[in-house]
């Protein structure tokens, strides 16, 4: 990708087959979980460009990326 945004403390979704930590003896599970990652910036991202498309119909991809990535 890129584009990228900090995803750090994103309050997402959690599958509740796993633990929070990942670690055998952690019997706990949750619906929503604070991840971090440029994985959980994405969402955000996207819906950055659907505003800016919104507002600017007649900008190409590439004037879309140039304006979040100078912004």
């Amino acid at each position: 990708p890129d584009v990228t945004a900090p995803g750090v403390n994103i309050l997402a979704a959690f599958t509740e087959a796993s633990s929070p930590t990942d670690l055998a003896f952690d019997e706990r599970r949750v619906k929503f979980n604070i991840v971090s990652g440029t994985s959980m910036s994405c969402p955000h991202v996207s819906g950055i460009v659907g505003l800016v498309k919104k507002v600017h119909p007649d900008w190409s991809p590439a004037a879309i990326k140039s304006a979040i990535m100078t912004t």
